[in-house]
């Protein structure tokens, strides 16, 4: 693969990444102030990483990098820099904006790079190729977190059938997306992914109704059911040493009191990130009690039988 290419790819994806980030930091409403704050400083370090590797790149290829671009890439520095003063000041939302902002300039100037420099046929249909990809690897995980609260709203008690159905369809137009894309019918993926889009919206609409309305005392019912799942859960463990499922359930405890901290501070949305966090720890531990018993049965049946004696 030629080298420019290689380089106009990574602008691609990296063009992609600042605008999900960009767009899903301000809409986030989960975690502290300050975890965003940091994780914003992080994902703006990585950044930065990016688009200096990008600029080193074009120039060892001879390309001249447009003073449009190096201007926004300046502001940018000069913006987290002001993230920076108003951070150690405790003021956590105006740093907040700031950083984001930061993270627009240096889009704007991977945005300048990439439009001074017309791409190929072959490159662009690689682009497309990169750029599908991503969104088709965003949807994956989104998918995972909506099924994790999905199931946490059947456990305590929602009907969740029509969402379930929903995930399914979801989970099968992201494979129809990513064969179309293997097969370069990329106008169908963009359709794949369009519809995709609008069953993701119907779920976490319902999602963010499920979190307004879940009362406090279902909350607790939920936890104190946890709680008996978890000590029988750990009963078992115990009986056979099973250290694996043990810390699962360390994992899914520790979840558990951090979602009745958050409970008693109503920070309902960090109190459904937290029971998610525990439900998962919970199946992984007994997926490895399953893993024991499998192993024993199996040890059980290969051995052989002891004569009788007459």
């Amino acid at each position: 693969m030629p080298k420019l290419l290689v380089i106009l790819s990574f602008i691609l994806l990296a063009l992609s990444a600042l605008t999900l980030f960009s767009n899903s930091a301000i809409i986030q409403d989960s975690g502290s102030a300050i975890d965003k704050t940091e994780d914003l400083f992080l994902l703006f370090q990585k950044a930065n990483t990016t688009v200096t590797e990008i600029f080193s790149q074009f120039q060892a290829n001879g390309k001249t990098i447009p003073q449009a671009s190096l201007s926004e890439y300046n502001q940018a520095i000069l913006l987290v820099k002001e993230s920076q003063t108003l951070l150690e000041a405790d003021k956590y939302s105006e740093s907040n904006d700031k950083i984001i902002q930061a993270l627009l300039k240096l889009k704007e100037a991977l945005r300048i790079i990439y439009q001074t420099y017309p791409t190929s046929s072959i490159e662009i249909d690689f682009e497309k190729a990169a750029e599908l990809e991503s969104t088709v690897s965003r949807y994956h995980e989104q998918l995972q977190r909506i099924e994790n609260l999905t199931s946490l709203a059947a456990a305590v008690g929602y009907d969740t059938a029509v969402y379930e159905a929903n995930i399914q369809t979801m989970r099968s137009l992201l494979d129809k997306a990513s064969s179309n894309i293997e097969q370069k019918r990329f106008e169908e993926a963009y359709n794949n992914l369009a519809e995709a889009k609008k069953i993701c919206s119907k779920i976490l609409t319902f999602l963010a109704n499920f979190a307004v309305d879940l009362k406090t005392q279902r909350l607790k019912t939920y936890m104190s059911q946890t709680e008996t799942r978890l000590a029988e859960i750990r009963e078992k463990a115990e009986s056979i040493s099973n250290f694996a499922s043990l810390a699962a359930l360390d994992d899914a405890e520790t979840s558990l009191e951090n979602a009745k901290e958050y409970l008693e501070n109503k920070q309902i949305s960090e109190t459904l990130n937290a029971l998610t966090d525990s439900k998962q720890s919970e199946e992984e531990a007994m997926e490895y009690l399953k893993i024991a018993a499998s192993s024993t049965d199996v040890t059980s049946r290969s051995a052989p039988t002891a004569l009788q004696p007459p």
